[in-house]
This record gives C-alpha cells, structure tokens and sequence, in this order.
C-alpha cells in the first residue's frame, strides 16, 4: 500500500521538501490530465497556510483525510 511519503516524494521532484503548482500540476498531469484551473484550485485546497507551497503536514493531512 502506498503510503502519503511515498506519494509526496513522486510529486515533490526538486525533493525541497515542498510541492509546488508546477510540480503538483505535473503529477496530476501523469495520473489524468487537467486544466491550469483545475491544478490551481486543488493546489489552492492543498495549501492551508496559503504561502504558495505544499509542506509534507499539509499534504499528509489532506491525505489522511481522504481515507
């Protein structure tokens, strides 16, 4: 079973520790491709403290949320 490190790590491509709008946008265009729109507004949901990044709390969160 993939875990939330596992997945953040494939997202997160430059491995700072952060995911980016590009590099999200990138992984969900792997999975199924989407609109700049659409990337940006999931990124929006992601990003709970708004500073234009993804941390590994927040996406863990979101994660765990969905199970």
């Amino acid at each position: 079973m993939v875990d939330a490190t596992q997945i953040f790590a494939e997202i997160d491509l430059d491995d700072d520790g952060y995911i980016s709008v590009a590099e999200l946008k990138e992984y969900l265009d792997r999975t199924r491709p989407v609109s700049n729109a659409v990337s940006s507004r999931y990124f929006g949901l992601l990003d709970k403290n708004k500073d234009d990044q993804i941390s590994f709390e927040e996406f863990e969160e979101s994660y765990l949320a969905g199970r």
